[in-house]
């Protein structure tokens, strides 16, 4: 790991994650900054992940060890004595408890299908119910996670003002299964008065339709791939269209208001909370999306100087940026629970004068 390397080490985390173009990027990614938050604190972390290329290079990336795992995570050499991360969407009830009856300590990102046996669960998402779902369960936009790399950009740079031509970003997740990045890019393609950002993740299949898109685009189209740096990127767009991943909350702490076009009918819910926010726009699931209805989301902010403002600012103000420290602390306090409160006569519960 590059960084906490001069640190004392005082305890030890693997993280169980997965990604691809079938299954996106946004664990993995949310996963290394929780163990770049977790190193921080002296703890050493490792990962166990699937085999998959896009996968390695983005841990190689940041420097982060690694083995490749299979579906179970207690098999595998890199587990720790410590804490065992798990930032996995498919049911992981049956890993947990083999786990816990090895006497792990157990964490589960996002996914409730082990809370009621697992230590802790995070659900890191700023429309969460805000009570906890019982005193395991830790929800709601305090545990969103955001990177180091966003939290500094937006300490150093300002939104871009309003203005002629309307910046736009398209970034539709590390994978993009259902090909929403070449519908965006169809519907705006010949809009004037606009400049456009198009990135493609590194789980992104080239497709005959893409290939197309990217030879007759007009120069006010530019197509990035794999982009290392989202964060200076974001902060100078003043508008962008995502789908339902981690990317959401990143692109609202950088003050972009963001369309939003879900892949699965089952993230309907969750754009619609989203939108309530006042800092997103729902445009529905992607089957049932419209090149006039992108272009109209467009058009809408092209004419209204304080529509995007508006936004922009509710965006800012959706979360802190701090979720990744306090999920490292919540790991860290499963390694080395706090001491017992002092009392006037003494050590609560211990000695006593």
């Amino acid at each position: 790991m590059r960084k906490g390397v001069d640190k004392e080490i005082h305890g030890s985390v693997a993280f169980w994650s997965e990604g691809g173009s079938a299954i996106g990027m946004g664990h993995v990614a949310r996963s290394i900054n929780i163990a770049l938050a977790v190193i921080e604190r002296g703890l050493l972390a490792r990962f166990l992940v699937n085999d998959d290329a896009a996968v390695r290079g983005r841990l190689e990336d940041f420097g982060v060890a690694y083995r490749i795992c299979g579906s179970h995570p207690a098999a595998a050499p890199g587990t720790t004595d410590g804490v065992v991360v798990i930032d996995i969407k498919r049911d992981v009830r049956e890993e947990v408890r083999e786990l816990k009856d090895m006497g792990r300590k157990v964490v589960v990102i996002d996914n409730l299908s082990a809370a009621d046996i697992a230590d802790k669960t995070v659900i890191p998402s700023a429309i969460a119910a805000g009570s906890p779902l019982n005193d395991s369960v830790l929800s709601g936009k305090d545990y969103v996670i955001i990177g180091e790399g966003f939290r500094r950009v937006r300490k150093e740079r300002r939104r871009p003002e309003w203005c002629r031509p309307l910046k736009v970003l398209v970034t539709m997740g590390g994978a993009d299964p259902f090909r929403l990045t070449e519908k965006v890019v169809a519907a705006i393609a010949g809009m004037e008065g606009i400049e456009a950002t198009v990135v493609l993740g590194p789980a992104k299949r080239m497709t005959g339709e893409l290939e197309g898109l990217m030879k007759n685009a007009p120069e006010r189209l530019r197509f990035l791939y794999s982009v290392k740096d989202m964060a200076t990127l974001m902060s100078t767009v003043h508008i962008a269209f995502t789908a339902v991943g981690t990317t959401v909350y990143e692109l609202a702490y950088m003050g972009a208001p963001t369309m939003l076009i879900a892949n699965y009918a089952e993230d309907l819910e969750t754009l619609s909370a989203l939108a309530e926010t006042g800092a997103f726009v729902s445009l529905g699931v992607g089957i049932g999306v419209s090149g006039e209805m992108i272009r109209g989301a467009v058009e809408e902010f092209k004419n209204s100087a304080e529509r995007y403002a508006s936004m922009s600012e509710r965006a800012s103000a959706l979360i802190d940026g701090n979720g990744a420290s306090r999920v490292a602390g919540v790991i860290e306090s499963l390694i080395n629970p706090p001491s017992p409160p002092f009392t006037k006569g003494g050590i609560k519960g211990g000695l006593r004068r």
